[in-house]
């Protein structure tokens, strides 16, 4: 009993000095945790007393050390009902809240009870605009709104509180004071109605919900101390994992329907640990514990069709956990062939059925053709076709003239499972009259031959059917007396059809490896606008062809839609060589095979996006072999074959990778050039209207510009040379003729900017134009440049004697001609906008031949003579890309078309769309659209991906 008495009384003097010395007991108002302990429901339990809250929309509650309500800023938030201005502080005000971002909004509200109408502002509000935190207060007249100092960085925790006493308002960001005002006094005038609302920025005119997560929200009626928000946040901070900073970022690689091998970077040794699950659930992980700084771990058993997410921890010794924010993986586009399940063969183990396994690894070993479409000629039994895919990714079709053998072959390969998604089989009466497009095989092999040792039908009947860049056609093992017998049956076989060919002899015999030579005239886009001059030209002829109505489908299905970011924010180009296809969507690039569509690989990576092409340079090229991608602070290294990230280049001055990212890229020659831009210049946005980037002045014409310009040594990423000079518009830099050439602003208030995304004035002044050696980075000219101001856009085209500049504003075009050997001005010529909106007033000249067009005119490049104001109208946000005779763009009705050169008539395909910038090139024998307008809802569009090759019966001759 003594002993109750006394921790009773002891109690009671605690709570008397609490009281006396401080405000440490007093009880909030309101006091909202979202954990798995205070949400009951759709209920979140008010801790501190009587007014729970009601959560709007899908109930997600992270998992782990800081759980949190999730947040999808389009149907999550929280209502607090039945709170009346009586309820809420008269005078003395805090409310603090911890929060994650994972975008920003130009009204963001994260707690607030408050009417924003007009000029009828009362209340307050916890909340947020695009980049800053912000505490709002109405007492004696309108809303005033602080805002931080500190910008948010997106999928970081923040505590964020704001204090108000009758005198002054307080915001406090991670326990430090950013704003402080005095002009609001009195009492807080609270709306006559309102509604208490957490994670939206809610009164009757306005309902933007907040995307991310929230934590914790908490309501004092007195105003906290510095010392003491400083105290809060402290004690909280202690439970979050540290942010864990990437030396390079994740990138995800299906590898299989339901796996996929994700790789980082870090710049300290740690274990490998990736958490994954569906809809936060955090219910799987894949670990390695050695310590190493280059990452790479499987995650298996995804689930079919569905989104999944990852983070990445990492434990390092003697240091606290650091943990990634969260990435998306969405299995629905994974396109990674099925798998033939492990079931008992069909097929007997007898004689013939050895010698086909035998023959599809002798096959794959010598052609190294593992992926796209793969022929088989006299099909037969189908066990080819089945040992091939067994031991491949490729997708067989075969075909033979006995309709009771692909009866049963069907049959066999359908007890085996492997009969659909990996192997069709069709009857063709002969060899003339096979139900496929030219030019769509990888590998073409023949059953009938493994056994009888003959040649199937005619050269001139296979070779057509092989892919031009790469094919292989596979044919034997040949019955021959001797070699130099088989090599005579081959020349014979082969006749007057041009093919390379060359005879593998293995355990099984003689082997004929065939490739197809590739078209005269067959044209690249390996840059954003064609080729590193940005002409807009790849130097495709399409065998001559100028009409939409001379070419036919080749091939039309994936990407759709889905796997893009939307038609609107003018994303890079696809790039298209050697036979492939390279493709952006949201945050992913995929290769598709150029003449069958097969999508070859495919890479998530969360960090890819740039967006506003017309105001930056692209952030990737291609050459043969390699994808090169800017991304953060690197230029990624790709295998253009198997989409491997081979190696990462860094930046040519390793000191500026705190403060910079890699921003333009070219590859031309031996060498990649590269150059380096402030962090947060490239364009990423890409929700709102502001993000159509189609103003003509104002947020979003700012030009992206460079701090210097360097040349690395091909893949290798040896430093060859960097030029250091003023701020390099990136939209102007080319390398054509074997000189670097750009506009540069010396500027003094410019190149002092904190900034490279620039719209200041000062820009257009102290301009020179500057030309380099590629070699070796040494000026060969200068000379002073005074253009109009491309205020809309501001291009340059080189050519290996001429460069071209285009400047947009006030309604007009201006373009300007210089040589190339000094620098020396050639012409200068102006003509109006066809209208100043949806791409209109920012078209990106082309180079066809000895012209240059810029909608409506074309020019001669050596005079500036005007030579048409015909060129083909655009119908909508595009621009324009060019074959040596004709320009494909967005014509009439928004629809793909084309413009011939020569004739100047026009032809299109109905609901057939490109994105909003450029999304359609001719390279690589064909027309290439991937999807590139989804989203779009001002037509009946087909959203699928499509090849056009010339019609063989039309093509030119």
């Amino acid at each position: 009993m003594v002993r109750s008495s006394a921790a009773g009384v002891l109690l009671a003097a605690l709570v008397l000095l609490l009281a006396v010395g401080g405000h440490a007991a007093a009880q909030p108002l309101g006091w909202w945790t979202f954990d798995a302990n205070q949400v009951k429901g759709v209920t979140v339990v008010d801790r501190a007393g009587n007014h729970d809250g009601s959560i709007q929309g899908e109930i997600r509650l992270t998992q782990g050390p800081f759980a949190a309500l999730a947040l999808d800023g389009e149907a999550n938030s929280v209502d607090v009902p039945n709170v009346q201005a009586a309820d809420l502080p008269a005078r003395e005000l805090s409310i603090e809240a911890w929060v994650s971002l994972d975008a920003g909004l130009a009204w963001g509200g994260i707690a607030g009870y408050f009417q924003d109408n007009g000029s009828f502002e009362k209340g307050w509000l916890l909340g947020y605009d695009e980049t800053h935190f912000s505490f709002a207060v109405s007492a004696s007249g309108r809303l005033t709104y602080l805002k931080g100092a500190t910008p948010f960085q997106e999928g970081q925790w923040y505590h964020v509180a704001g204090t108000y006493d009758g005198q002054a308002m307080k915001l406090y960001v991670n326990g430090k004071l950013e704003a402080t005002a005095t002009n609001q006094r009195g009492d807080i005038d609270y709306p006559p109605t309102a509604l208490l609302t957490i994670g939206a920025y809610r009164d009757d005119n306005e309902f933007y919900r907040a995307q991310g997560r929230i934590q914790e929200v908490v309501l004092h009626g007195r105003v906290l101390e510095p010392a003491e928000i400083e105290s809060r946040f402290a004690a909280t901070e202690t439970q979050i994992p540290r942010p864990l900073a990437f030396r390079v970022p994740p990138c995800a690689r299906f590898i299989a329907p339901d796996a996929v091998v994700v790789a980082w970077e870090t710049d300290e040794p740690c274990e490998s640990i990736v958490e994954y699950g569906l809809e936060e659930k955090w219910d799987r992980q894949a670990r390695d514990a050695a310590l190493k700084t280059s990452h790479r771990i499987t995650l298996a058993g995804l689930e079919p069709k569905a989104r999944c997410q990852y983070r990445i921890r990492a434990n390092q010794p003697g240091r606290p956990a650091s943990i990634s924010e969260v990435f998306e993986l969405d299995n629905a586009l994974n396109y990674t062939v099925a798998r033939v399940p492990d079931l008992p063969s069909p097929y007997a183990s007898d004689e013939r059925g050895q010698r086909c396994r035998q023959a599809a690894q002798e096959i794959l070993s010598a052609t190294r053709i593992t992926r796209g479409y793969c022929l088989v000629l006299g099909c037969h039994d189908g066990q080819l076709a089945y040992e091939l895919v067994r031991r491949s990714d490729l997708i067989v079709v075969g075909v033979d003239n006995d309709c009771n053998r692909i009866e049963r072959a069907r049959a066999a390969l359908g007890k085996a499972a492997a009969y659909g998604s990996r192997i069709t089989l069709h009857h063709a009466a002969a060899a003339d009259r096979l139900p496929f497009p030219q030019s769509f095989a990888n590998l073409i092999v023949a059953e009938d031959g493994i056994v009888s040792g003959e040649l199937p039908a005619t050269a001139s009947q296979v070779i057509p059917l092989l892919q031009p860049a790469g094919g292989v056609a596979c044919l034997g093992p040949l019955r021959a007396a001797s070699s130099a017998d088989a090599k005579g049956r081959v020349e014979d076989w082969l006749g007057k059809t041009k093919a390379h060919w060359d005879f593998v002899e293995t355990s099984l015999g003689g082997w004929v490896v065939a490739r197809r030579e590739l078209p005269p005239g067959t044209g690249a886009w390996t840059h954003q606008y064609g080729d590193a001059g940005n002409s807009a030209n790849g130097q495709e002829d399409l065998q001559g062809v100028t009409s939409t109505d001379r070419l036919e489908v080749q091939w039309l299905g994936r990407p759709g839609g889905d796997f893009g970011l939307d038609r609107n924010p003018r994303m890079p180009a696809p790039l298209a060589i050697h036979g492939r296809l390279f493709h952006q969507g949201m945050n992913r690039i995929a290769a598709l095979d150029s003449y069958n569509g097969a999508v070859l690989w495919s890479l998530e990576i969360p960090a890819l996006r740039r967006v506003n092409m017309p105001r930056d340079a692209g952030n990737w090229c291609a050459d043969p072999h390699h994808l090169y991608v800017a991304i953060k602070d690197r230029c990624w290294v790709i295998s253009a074959q198997t989409g491997e990230v081979i190696r990462t280049l860094s930046l040519a001055d390793a000191g500026l990778r705190a403060t910079h990212e890699w921003g333009y890229v070219a590859q031309a020659g031996k060498f990649l050039y590269g150059s380096s831009v402030r962090k947060g210049a490239p364009y990423t946005d890409f929700w709102g209207g502001k993000s159509w980037y189609d103003a003509t002045s104002g947020a979003g014409t700012e030009k992206v510009c460079s701090d210097d310009l360097f040349a690395l040594a091909g893949t290798s990423g040896e430093l060859k040379w960097r030029y250091r000079g003023g701020v390099i518009l990136n939209t102007t830099i080319a390398v054509a003729g074997g000189k670097v050439l750009f506009v540069e602003c010396r500027h003094p208030e410019v190149k002092t900017l904190a900034t490279s995304r620039i719209g200041s004035p000062q820009l257009w002044e102290d301009q020179f134009l500057v030309a380099l050696d590629a070699a070796t980075g040494r000026k060969l000219w200068e000379q002073p440049l005074d253009t109009v101001d491309g205020i809309v856009v501001f291009y340059l085209l080189a050519a290996a004697d001429r460069v071209f500049i285009a400047s947009s504003e006030a309604g007009q075009y201006h373009l300007y001609a210089f040589s190339a050997a000094d620098g020396n001005s050639l012409w200068h010529t102006a003509h109006d906008w066809i209208r100043n909106n949806h791409g209109g007033h920012m078209q990106h000249p082309v180079l066809v031949g000895n012209a240059v067009y810029l909608e409506p005119c074309g020019y001669d490049a050596a005079t500036g003579k005007l030579l048409t104001k015909n060129v083909g109208r655009h119908g909508g946000c595009a621009t324009y890309a060019a074959t040596t005779s004709a320009l494909i763009y967005r014509g009439e009705a928004g629809r793909i078309s084309m413009w011939d050169v020569a004739s100047e008539k026009v032809t299109g395909w109905y609901n057939l769309r490109p994105s909003c910038w450029l999304s359609t090139v001719p390279a690589n024998g064909m027309v290439l659209s991937p999807e590139g307008g989804g989203g779009c809802s001002c037509g009946n569009w087909l959203e699928t991906s499509i090849g056009f090759a010339p019609a063989p019966s039309s093509a030119a001759k």
